[in-house]
This record gives C-alpha cells, sequence and structure tokens, in this order.
C-alpha cells in the first residue's frame, strides 16, 4: 500500500498532527499553528509568483492563493465559533478579515460570516479600531459592524473612527445619488455622523494618514455643502468656463435670456445624434432671447476643434478641464447629454439625461422664450 507523504497527513488532520502521548492542543494553540502554516504556504506561493513569467503560470498561482486564503478563512472561522465571545473567538476573526478581508470579492464567504460574529459579540471590543477601516470596502456586512461599533463601543477613539467612516461613506453615495430628495436624506446623514465624529473623537487619526478626524470631517462637511440640488425651479447653480477663444464666461451672462445648457462629448452618440436639430433650433430662434451652450466633456480641446472643423454648430462653445470641467461636478452629471433648460430669471425649468425628444424640447424652449420676451417688454 503506498504511504501517504508527511505534508498530506497533516492536511487531513486539519492544519495540526497529534502524536501519540500528546495532549490535545487547545483552540489559541490551535490558530498559531493555523497562522504558522498559512505565512509558510502563502510566501512559497509568493515566491513562486515572483518568479513566474508565464502569464498563465501567475494565473493558476494567484488561483492558489486565493485557495488557500479561502481554506484558511474557513479553519478559522471554525475555531471562532467554537467560543465567538472570548479572545480566541476574536483573534480567530481578525486573523480572517486581515487575510481574507481583500478577496471578498472573490465569494469567501467566510469573512461576511466573520463580521456578523464581530458585530454580535466584539462591537465593544476596542482592538476593532484596527479593523475599521478595511470595513469601508466590505458592503453591507461591513456597515452593519461599522453601525454596530458607532453604537457599541466604550472607547472614544474607535467609536468616533466607525462614526466617521460612515459619515464618509455617506458622503461618497450622496455624490452619486441622482434623486433630489435621496441626495438631501444623503448630505443631510453624512453631514450628521461626521459631526458626530468630530466631536467625540477630534484628535484621533484616520488610516496611516497624520490628518485628525476633526480635520477631515471639517473638509467632508464643506465638500457636501458645495454639492446644489439641481432642482426644477430653484436657480441654476453659478458656473464659470472658458470659449473656444480662450474667453472666461460664466452662465449669469446670459442673465434674460432663456439658456439651453447641453453637457456633451464628441464621441457620445446620442448628442451626436441631436446636432441637426438643435442648428435648426438656433436658426428658428436668431435674434429671439435664447442662446443654445454646448459644454464639452472632451478631454482634449483639440478634439473638439478639429470635430466642430467637420460639423457645423453655430452656436457658443464651452471647454474647460474636459472631463474635470467644474461644470460637470457643479451639475452632478453622470451620463451625456446631459440638458438642463434655464430661463431668464436664471431658473431650471427642465433637465433631461438623454434625448427627450424634438418635440419635447421645442415646446420647453418656445414656452420660455415666449416669457421672457414678456417680460423683455
Amino acid at each position: 500500500m503506498r504511504l501517504l507523504s508527511a505534508a498530506a497527513v497533516t492536511l487531513a488532520l486539519g492544519f495540526f498532527v497529534v502524536y501519540a502521548g500528546d495532549s490535545k492542543p487547545d483552540r489559541a494553540e490551535k490558530l498559531t499553528a493555523l497562522k504558522k502554516k498559512y505565512d509558510t504556504e502563502y510566501a512559497e506561493l509568493k515566491s513562486r509568483f515572483d518568479k513566474a513569467t508565464d502569464r498563465g503560470d501567475k494565473k493558476g498561482i494567484q488561483a492558489e492563493m486565493r485557495e488557500l486564503v479561502a481554506l484558511t478563512a474557513e479553519k478559522a472561522l471554525a475555531l471562532a465559533k467554537e467560543d465567538p465571545k472570548d479572545d480566541t473567538g476574536f483573534a480567530a476573526a481578525e486573523f480572517i478579515l486581515k487575510t481574507a478581508g481583500e478577496n471578498r470579492a472573490n465569494g469567501i464567504a467566510d469573512v461576511d460570516a466573520v463580521i456578523v460574529l464581530l458585530a454580535e459579540h466584539h462591537a465593544a471590543n476596542p482592538k476593532l479600531k484596527e479593523l475599521l477601516v478595511p470595513l469601508m470596502r466590505m458592503g453591507d456586512a461591513g456597515e452593519k459592524l461599522l453601525v454596530a461599533v458607532s453604537e457599541k463601543a466604550t472607547d472614544k477613539e474607535t467609536k468616533g473612527l466607525a462614526l466617521f467612516i460612515r459619515g464618509y461613506k455617506a458622503a461618497r453615495n450622496a455624490e452619486e445619488e441622482e434623486d433630489d430628495k435621496e441626495l438631501a436624506a444623503s448630505i443631510a446623514k453624512a453631514s450628521e455622523l461626521l459631526s458626530k465624529a468630530a466631536e467625540l473623537a477630534p484628535d484621533a487619526k484616520f488610516g496611516k494618514g497624520s490628518k485628525t478626524v476633526a480635520e477631515l470631517a471639517k473638509k467632508q462637511i464643506a465638500e457636501l455643502k458645495s454639492i446644489v440640488i439641481i432642482a426644477i425651479g430653484k436657480p441654476a447653480p453659478e458656473v464659470e468656463s472658458v470659449t473656444l477663444e480662450g474667453k472666461k464666461v460664466k452662465l449669469s451672462d446670459y442673465k434674460g435670456k432663456v439658456v439651453l445648457l447641453d453637457i456633451w462629448a464628441t464621441w457620445c452618440g446620442p448628442c451626436r445624434a441631436m446636432i441637426p436639430h438643435e442648428r435648426d433650433l438656433v436658426k428658428g430662434l436668431k435674434d429671439k432671447p435664447f442662446v443654445l451652450i454646448s459644454a464639452s466633456a472632451d478631454d482634449k480641446k483639440e478634439t473638439l476643434e478639429k470635430f466642430l472643423e467637420k460639423e457645423p454648430m453655430p452656436w457658443v462653445h464651452w471647454w474647460d478641464s474636459g472631463s474635470e470641467s467644474p461644470i460637470l461636478k457643479a451639475y452632478r452629471v453622470r451620463a451625456f447629454p446631459s440638458l438642463f433648460l434655464i430661463d431668464h430669471n436664471g431658473v431650471v425649468r427642465e433637465k433631461w439625461v438623454g434625448n427627450p425628444g424634438n418635440e419635447k424640447i421645442d415646446k420647453a424652449v418656445e414656452d420660455l422664450v415666449k416669457e421672457a420676451t414678456k417680460a423683455k417688454g
């Protein structure tokens, strides 16, 4: 009969070998052995990966690394679950987060399970402070633990950091929110969490940086205040830009006229499809209190200029830093084209993402031009 290798025997027995006469290792010893085994095997795989030159070989080694992480996390979670409330339970959970946390997206479900375990049994443990930052990237499970820590932690720094991270995440989410009501709610929530964090732990350091929670929270709150809710019936955000001739301009320069602000790019198919009708619109409203402004998101000004050489667009064009244009940020542009119809008083009357249709644009513009003409007398 073929004899099993020593390594195979070790694997078959778990992550330690019990010899005759030995006492059974306790959970802390098992965890220590598991960590040592993991470190050794991962270092070997890393060495192989660094030496490999073939792309296929590298992918294969990466798959082995992920498998090692997943199997190790499974064994560590089993140790944690034996007594989730004790120090070894916490240490095992901590080990999983540090080794497998970044691999959560690769299907390592044990990471979510261990986060739940920590939320239930260790939310008040001050040692969690060192694990809070990675939770930002761990989805709903990570958020649950952050909430638990911010509610149950007795250590001010740990509690303050949890509040700050929740506020930071809420602020990032607010920037992506498209619904005006949801945006307002997200801004309020983020500001409240950040303010509480700064009040509770002003001198706590966030991550590896030197800035304090108070400093970072102040900056985040200021940025939140700069997010304008672009609602129909509200004043259009003032923006500055540059014409193709290099002249600095601002939106308020056109007060008294109806403005159709078209935020677009030459590479955008739906944007290009609107050009023929926009030409007709501008021609039909010549000498009327109306202006069409096309603000380009093209990365290079030259790209826009070359496009205009071939495609006549006889109206106002703005270009300022392309995709980094302040206009895109001020008007929270997420897709192209984004159109904002502004009346002669500078109030947003319509906003569309995508082409709403020629008839809808014409009707809305004509109605506002009549209002502007009447107001002008």
